[in-house]
């Protein structure tokens, strides 16, 4: 089986021949963690490892995407407290993305549960509009008022998910190829 070769931190992963390793497939109907042992790797035209077939197929039932950092704009909106319809909307900018949701850098705190409005513009894609629920709030320096917001997509059209993940494994390729 040919797949294509894992990167980390933007380098090639390399394995010795005869080596097992763990892998994960996403599909439409799952994921799915399997074993296998790596074999070969090819360089030309793109960079694969040639492994043999994988055994122990499991299904998993987490719902996990692959992060990808990227800056782009995005509009966060909410209501500000559950006894006004009063809305505050936020222009800020993604830390990552992935399809199940994205992260958010901002200069105000936004409290974890909180149910959001995001509208994403995403290069290439269009304007996509869903909605979101606040599930983590990191300040990664207590001395500034900045926040990284980690909000997960509620009732995303799998239509829409598939784009944001093209849109990622696009950029994936894109920063590979830079550096071969």
């Amino acid at each position: 089986m040919i797949i294509a070769m894992p990167m980390e931190k933007g380098y090639p992963v390399f394995l010795a021949r005869g080596k097992t390793f763990y892998g994960k497939v996403f599909s439409n109907n799952g994921i799915y963690t399997f074993q296998s042992t790596y074999a070969d790797k090819k360089m030309n035209p793109l960079p694969i490892w040639i492994v043999t077939t994988p055994i122990n197929i499991e299904k998993s039932q987490q719902r996990s995407f692959v992060r990808f950092d990227v800056a782009l704009p995005v509009l966060v909106e909410y209501v500000l407290n559950n006894t006004d319809n009063e809305v505050t909307s936020f222009k800020l900018i993604t830390k990552d993305l992935s399809g199940g949701g994205l992260q958010v850098i901002s200069n105000k705190r936004i409290k974890v549960g909180k149910s959001v409005q995001v509208t994403l513009d995403i290069p290439g894609y269009g304007v996509f509009q869903m909605d979101g629920q606040v599930v983590r709030v990191d300040q990664p320096q207590e001395e500034r008022q900045l926040f990284w917001v980690s909000i997960k997509f509620l009732n995303i059209p799998n239509s829409m998910r598939d784009k944001i993940i093209r849109f990622i494994v696009r950029r994936q390729l894109e920063q590979r190829q830079k550096l071969l």
